[in-house]
């Protein structure tokens, strides 16, 4: 069976657990959901209904595009039920008939004058944080073996694009702009969509920053002291995301800030394996970084996907869950200082039987 069709059904057999007739899914400006992507294939603006018989109906903006990359059990074009979520709601149980009292699940980030409009008629509407929408962002948070296939498109890509900046960067200076720029064009003349979101090049002077503002500059690259290379590649909706750090004439003390992150991803690669707690694994890792008499301002990782920043995310205090079979998430310590600059190392990783699989090729540049 179509592996889109294998979720749909997956999803209907939630509602029928929880005698939930309807679940209404939706992908817009301001609202986005990738769920839609991963249940559907289609990449973006629609409204999806799944109902518990396993039946679904997806009103796509762009037809000619769904009707190419889509599949559910009807497509229709969105223009036809009003282009808005109450006309589209109101004429889809209108069509489908359902009995008076039916339990009907809506987006949990609907703003409240749009569900005081849409939860009209004879139906208990609901409306929740860590409802079935949140059940469908657990399932991505394994990835099955098409999802595997997909990413690793986007890692290999992404490695060759790794080498390609620090072959531009040995040959002589650029600008950040010109590496942004430079990840974006390779990205798609390799086939990805393009970069899985905004690149992130600081040299000395804003490596310090977390996520550097703004996202990149004029400035020259390579500069001596610590610079940071933060990007991701899109490839059919699914993206990589590594960090480098470029080096050059260090001083003691950044020399030893990056001595202190590659350490750190080696005290979080011994934990990596199915079991692990995420709590556990970020708590180790904050641990051997204070005693080294620093503290990292961010968590460790996060899930990657359809997403960039998706189930399971990897802090030090709340949310545990055990790492399992399949899924992929990144690992990216690092520590930033006004004045010496900033040092992050990213990696994407999977979960094996065992163990792990390292995906990418993300490292300390040293010039």
């Amino acid at each position: 069976m179509n592996t889109y069709l294998n979720r749909q059904k997956k999803v209907s057999s939630l509602l029928a657990r929880e005698d939930i007739s309807l679940l209404v899914l939706c992908d817009r400006e301001g609202m986005r959901n990738p769920s839609i992507r991963y249940l559907t294939g289609q990449p973006s603006d629609s409204v999806l209904f799944i109902f518990k018989d396993g039946r679904t109906i997806l009103l796509p903006w762009d037809i000619n595009l769904a009707q190419i990359k889509a599949t559910a059990t009807e497509i229709k074009p969105y223009n036809d039920y009003g282009r808005t979520l109450a006309q589209a709601l109101a004429k889809v149980l209108a069509e489908e008939k359902l009995p008076a009292g039916s339990r009907v699940e809506v987006p949990a980030e609907l703003p409240y004058p749009e569900f005081m409009g849409i939860s009209q008629g004879p139906y208990q509407f609901i409306c929740r944080e860590g409802g079935l929408a949140a059940a469908v962002e657990d399932m991505r948070q394994i990835k099955d073996a098409e999802e595997l296939a997909t990413l690793r498109k986007a890692f290999a890509i992404t490695d060759d694009i790794l080498d390609k900046i620090e072959a531009a960067l040995r040959s002589g200076q650029c600008t950040e702009t010109d590496i942004a720029l430079l990840i974006d064009r390779e990205a798609r003349l390799a086939g990805a969509e393009g970069t899985g979101f905004e690149t992130l090049a600081a040299a000395m002077g804003r490596s310090y920053n977390i996520h550097a503002f703004p996202a990149y500059t004029g400035a020259m690259m390579p500069a001596d002291g610590l610079s940071i290379i933060d990007f991701g590649v899109k490839y059919d909706g699914y993206t990589s995301d590594v960090t480098t750090t470029i080096t050059r004439n260090l001083n003691s003390e950044q020399e030893k800030m990056v001595s202190v992150i590659e350490g750190a991803v080696k005290v979080a690669e011994k934990l990596l394996k199915p079991g692990t707690l995420t709590t556990g694994l970020s708590g180790a890792v904050n641990d051997y970084l204070e005693k080294n008499g620093y503290l990292m301002p961010h968590n460790l990782g996060h899930g990657i996907g359809l997403y960039i920043h998706e189930k399971p995310f990897l802090r030090a205090k709340v949310d545990p869950v055990k790492l399992e079979k399949g899924m992929v998430f990144t690992i990216e310590p690092g520590v930033y200082d006004p004045k010496l600059g900033g040092v992050r190392l990213e990696n994407d990783y999977l979960i094996t039987e065992n163990g792990f699989e390292k995906l990418t090729n993300s490292r300390i540049i040293r010039l």
